[in-house]
């Protein structure tokens, strides 16, 4: 894991969501981008005095937020990490930086980012993500995983991760690597979340679980069928039970969040759930080089 990836909007959210990067930095030996969008526009004036006036206020603004970034990634407690801060006031090219690749100074073209941390308040819907709906975008279509926090934390050093699985060839065939081993913790507790309408009967569940797990090498690992009325409410529930300290899920990305991450189950999970929730893509496998 070379580079982490932060969007920032300079706010305690955006920092405690750095601060989990730093500790998983250390850990990894990585580079951390810390990214922030200015989201201002020159508005249009009625007259050219007006223009002027608004053009100094965002250069202000925009040297204001350049120092403001610069002080974070400066921070003390920070000086044994590399963070690069990055300004970007093209909503395009920020997308597609956090998305598809990292950018320096310049905005030139670099690797894409190993991991994205995202901050969010996690109750009252997308719109108090960080981002408000680009978060959303930036999950479903994230090229690596994307860590979504929400309160701060002393140290990230996940002990207990439990991860909602889907009887998915696509999954079996492609099974993301969990990233987080450095702590000697690996992700060893997988479910499933039956609901009432559900087709497929918890033999054939059990029977694919082992087909993937021997395809993957897992041996020393769990499986649980969990009923519950909607998938959301099963994956927070089992967490709870099992006191997790981070929830693991996979996506398709581009194709939508099947199953249990599709339309607004993926909002109440990432909304409700009281601990980090790990999205991991499944056509793309995170780097460990």
């Amino acid at each position: 894991m070379k580079t982490i990836l932060v969007p920032t909007d300079l706010s305690v959210l955006a920092n405690n969501a750095l601060r989990v990067a730093v500790d998983l930095a250390r850990d990894y030996e990585s580079e951390i981008l810390l990214v922030h969008y200015q989201p201002l526009s020159v508005a249009r004036a009625n007259n050219a005095e007006g223009s002027l006036a608004m053009l100094s206020y965002l250069d202000e603004q925009e040297d204001n937020d350049k120092a403001e970034l610069q002080k974070i990634a400066e921070n003390p407690a920070y000086h044994d990490v590399r963070i690069r801060p990055i300004t970007s006031k093209d909503a395009g090219s920020l997308y597609e930086t956090m998305t598809e690749r990292g950018a320096d100074r310049a905005g030139a073209p670099e690797r894409r980012p190993d991991l994205i941390v995202l901050g969010t308040h996690g109750t009252s819907g997308w719109d108090e993500l960080l981002f408000g709906s680009n978060a959303e975008r930036i999950v479903r279509h994230a090229h690596c995983p994307v860590l979504v926090v929400k309160e701060a934390c002393t140290s990230f050093a996940p002990k207990n991760p439990v991860a909602a699985i889907n009887v998915d060839d696509d999954l079996k065939e492609n099974w993301p690597v969990y990233p987080f081993n450095a702590n000697g913790k690996s992700l060893k507790q997988f479910f499933y979340v039956r609901t009432p309408n559900d087709v497929l009967v918890p033999e054939g569940v059990q029977e694919w679980m082992q087909e993937s797990a021997q395809k993957q090498g897992l041996t020393d690992y769990e499986f649980h069928i969990r009923q519950a009325r909607t998938v959301e409410s099963g994956i927070l529930n089992y967490a709870h039970e099992r006191n997790a300290d981070l929830i693991v899920v996979y996506t398709h990305g581009h194709t939508g969040l099947r199953h249990f991450l599709q339309g607004s189950t993926a909002e109440d999970i990432l909304n409700h759930a009281p601990v980090p929730v790990l999205i991991l893509r499944i056509s793309d496998q995170p780097s460990h080089s």
